[in-house]
């Protein structure tokens, strides 16, 4: 008996919010809210929709993951997925077509383009817009929508981001004669095409934090709970020799790397290369050729791997013992973070995270390499020619190639035996110069990188007198 009348007395009062508890989500419309109840031990929702309250038991005791099954709720309830209501939800509603907009573009095709339009429709537009009639979202609710995320702290070029995901629902509401027209947008003031300045390590601050990684790992130094091994260091050299981004850490798999040799190299050292054919997560996914230090940093890796009882084809490369990549992530973010604040490696107005990385890769190319093709470069490092110009190569100052302006054009000499690349440029083998370029020759036309060649001075001719006085040139001084 007292077993069924605790059951009635929480079925009854399951949904009366303890008023002290009552909280709405940020950036979400205020009738949304989360609270927890005396007979529950878990956080509950309700939210005012259509006419009528909806309520219901968000599962956990957990504030941040309440708010965040919260927002589920919220969308569930818009586009009426899985809940029963009575009132039947518009579908001119903005949330509803937005949703629908977004499933024609989930063809498994564009997985990058679905996740993050989906996240600004999700975190930006939903909260904003809601239940609006898709018919009513006018050139002055748009100006509201840009003053709201401006409130938030949101910078104008990403404003601009959730302008187009909003743009291109209501060309698809107008596509489906939703709506007779688009409306214009209004311009957003400040700078919406954001030029971020790629900072990267110099030569001296990579062998200043790889050294500092090593020492963090002989001290057992850990992490929020996480150790420091030498595994950040390979994966600090193999990112700065692979020109790969952060994101392909997340599905770099043993499966995904294949080992090339070298022809006639002539440094055992740097006698072979790796090609990886890893996903697509931001652009191409056309395979990337990595320096040949790239391949000593692999076999270092997957040995340490190894020892743990990974290493498989099926395995990731960094990181295996994380099914969950998205903290695989976070964990290697905070373990990077420290050792370079370890390694006392800060500049002025310089932010050094694990991008910079990459960029680190493409700039020692760009300063170190011989005669690069900044095309064939963009497309190695899945990119483009034009960010490697606007991006990287604004960064190389004057200074950096004093040599290469100071040279001239040496004359083509016949026979002339082939110089070493080496040799004739002082390259040191440093990790980015392999065996095989000391086997190129080099152009005659093409002045070594770091020995100017002196001007040639002119020697006087003697003036030869015609054979045939009517067949001087013009111009002569022949009379």
């Amino acid at each position: 008996m007292t077993e069924k009348t605790s059951k009635k007395a929480y079925k009854g009062s399951g949904a009366n919010p303890i008023k002290d508890t009552i909280e709405t989500i940020p950036n979400y419309p205020k009738k949304l809210v989360i609270f927890k109840v005396e007979s529950s031990p878990y956080y509950w929702s309700r939210v005012y929709v259509n006419g009528r309250y909806s309520v219901r038991s968000l599962k956990t005791d957990n504030r941040k993951l309440a708010q965040q099954a919260a927002i589920k709720f919220f969308t569930d309830i818009l586009v009426d997925h899985r809940v029963g209501i009575a009132k039947p939800l518009k579908s001119r509603t903005f949330t509803n077509v937005g949703n629908d907009y977004l499933e024609t573009i989930n063809d498994g095709g564009k997985t990058r383009r679905y996740a993050d339009d989906k996240n600004r429709f999700n975190n930006g537009l939903v909260p904003f817009f809601a239940e609006t009639d898709i018919g009513e979202v006018t050139n002055a609710r748009i100006s509201d929508l840009i003053k709201n995320l401006s409130e938030r702290g949101i910078a104008p070029a990403t404003v601009n981001h959730y302008l187009i995901v909003l743009r291109k629902i209501l060309k698809y509401a107008n596509d489906n004669r939703l709506i007779d027209s688009v409306p214009n947008f209004p311009k957003v003031n400040g700078k919406t095409t954001a030029l971020t300045k790629r900072d990267f390590f110099d030569l001296k601050e990579m062998g200043k934090l790889t050294r500092t990684v090593e020492k963090m790992a002989k001290e057992g130094v850990k992490v929020r709970g996480v150790a420091i091994t030498l595994e950040l260091k390979y994966l600090i050299q193999f990112m700065v020799n692979s020109f790969i981004r952060p994101s392909d850490l997340r599905v770099l798999k043993h499966s995904h790397v294949t080992v090339k040799p070298i022809p006639d190299a002539t440094n055992p050292a740097y006698a072979n290369f790796l090609i990886l054919s890893h996903p697509a997560t931001k652009t191409t996914d056309q395979d990337v050729v990595t320096m040949p230090a790239a391949y000593r940093n692999y076999v270092a890796i997957k040995d340490e791997q190894q020892r743990r009882g990974y290493g498989k084809k099926t395995d990731y490369v960094f990181m295996p013992e994380y099914p969950n990549r998205n903290t695989m992530m976070n964990v290697l973010g905070r373990l990077f973070r420290e050792a370079v604040k370890q390694a006392g490696i800060s500049n002025e107005n310089e932010i050094h995270t694990l991008y910079s990385l990459r960029h680190s890769s493409i700039m020692f190319r760009l300063m170190l390499g011989e005669g690069i093709n900044t095309l064939q470069l963009a497309k190695n490092a899945r990119t483009s020619q034009a960010m490697i110009e606007k991006f990287y190569a604004s960064r190389l100052t004057n200074l950096m190639n004093v040599t290469e302006l100071h040279s001239f054009k040496a004359k083509a000499k016949s026979k002339k035996k082939t110089e070493n690349v080496d040799e004739a440029t002082g390259a040191a083998d440093i990790g980015y110069v392999d065996g095989s370029e000391s086997a190129v020759e080099v152009k005659p036309n093409k002045p070594a990188a770091e020995t100017p060649t002196k001007r040639p001075v002119a020697k006087s001719k003697a003036k030869a007198t015609p054979r045939n006085p009517s067949k001087a040139p013009r111009g002569s001084d022949q009379s």
